[in-house]
């Protein structure tokens, strides 16, 4: 294969595809020869995985065309080349194609067993805030509730060993959740995320994890009960990773470019210039999104900083809570929500 990159079958129920018309009915994973069933096919076949495939929407292939020719098509019909060598005879790829579509209809079984959606970027289900990055997705898995992903939503990331003042910001920001009523976006990942979705949890208000590994992974260790507990509470799960793929520091980088398009607004709690949360951080300076900075009184000025690509343009630093006025006022216009009358501003402090 020209692409060597490893990763299982895809998944899915109800797709549609960026080239295909718009069917009277969505089609599942098993009808037919549908750009699903031929996604999840491509996926199953040794060598083809997230990156063969990513460059073969992006090139405007249809995955059923290059399921039904083989990977010797044509030069001049296909324009992403998946080279077999010694070349393949149509019968040997023939055999390859039954073999790879049984397999990708199994996953297809396995994933609506956990109702888990493939998305591609055509279905109007497809969150569009996605859009406005310089590589959105091709496509999604979500398991849970997908109107939640087109909704203006809080995205709040940071470090997974967070500091006692970490912790306390990440409850500063739970307790603001009820009142804009906003969704939130985090990554599950242990430390300042896992805080942040249990704290939505707590304020009733749904939240998204967006994952750096396959949706039908359980990473990390021991969050299946926040897990579950997001999608009893009408919250979802993304992954743009084929079903299987374990974690990686490049699934973790690209994962965070998706958390910071999905939110309207980025809330880092605490985190480093050179760390994970920092990628987030940069990806929404480069999206122009609003990031709201926090810090406390007691921390030197050098602690929150912004920089050119790190908030730099879009962002600003909070001292909290004496600024939780004009924090407060930053996230609703960040949201589009209606600015509080002076006496209807929240206050955790009682009055003053």
């Amino acid at each position: 294969m020209d692409v060597n990159d490893s990763g299982r079958l895809p998944p899915s129920v109800h797709d549609v595809h960026a080239a295909d018309p718009a069917p009277a009915r969505r089609p599942t994973a098993r009808d037919g020869t549908s750009e699903a069933r031929a996604f999840l096919a491509l996926a199953s076949v040794k060598g083809v995985g997230q990156k063969t495939l990513f460059a073969i929407a992006q090139a405007g292939r249809r995955f059923t065309e290059v399921l039904d020719h083989g990977p010797d098509m044509e030069p001049d019909r296909q324009a992403v080349r998946v080279r077999t060598e010694p070349p393949m005879s149509p019968r040997q790829w023939l055999a390859i194609r039954n073999h790879a579509l049984a397999r990708g209809d199994a996953l297809a079984e396995q994933l609506d067993r956990h109702a888990v959606t493939l998305l591609f970027r055509s279905d109007p289900r497809f969150p569009q805030q996605l859009l406005d990055l310089e590589f959105p997705p091709h496509w999604i898995f979500v398991q849970g509730k997908l109107d939640l992903l087109r909704e203006r939503s809080v995205t709040i990331v940071g470090t997974r060993k967070p500091s006692a003042d970490g912790e306390f910001l990440a409850r500063y920001v739970g307790a603001c959740l009820a009142s804009w009523g906003a969704p939130t976006v985090s990554g599950l990942a242990a430390g300042i995320d896992q805080l942040a979705h249990e704290h939505s949890l707590r304020a009733s208000v749904p939240t998204i994890a967006i994952l750096g590994t396959g949706i039908l992974e359980q990473y990390p260790k021991g969050a299946a009960p926040l897990r579950a507990e997001i999608l009893e509470k009408g919250g979802a799960i993304v992954s743009e990773y084929l079903p299987g793929i374990s974690y990686s520091a490049e699934n973790f980088v690209q994962r965070n470019r998706l958390q910071a398009a999905l939110g309207e607004i980025l809330i880092p709690a605490e985190w480093q210039r050179r760390s994970g949360t920092a990628h987030t951080v940069r990806f929404a300076t480069e999206l122009g999104r609003p990031i709201a900075c926090l810090r406390l009184p007691e921390w030197s000025r050098d602690r929150v900083i912004l920089e050119p690509g790190l908030g730099e343009g879009s962002g600003e630093i909070f001292t909290v809570p004496a600024e939780q006025d004009r924090f407060d006022r930053f996230v609703r216009t960040a949201l589009g929500q209606k600015l509080p009358m002076p006496g209807e501003q929240l206050s955790f402090f009682g009055d003053s």
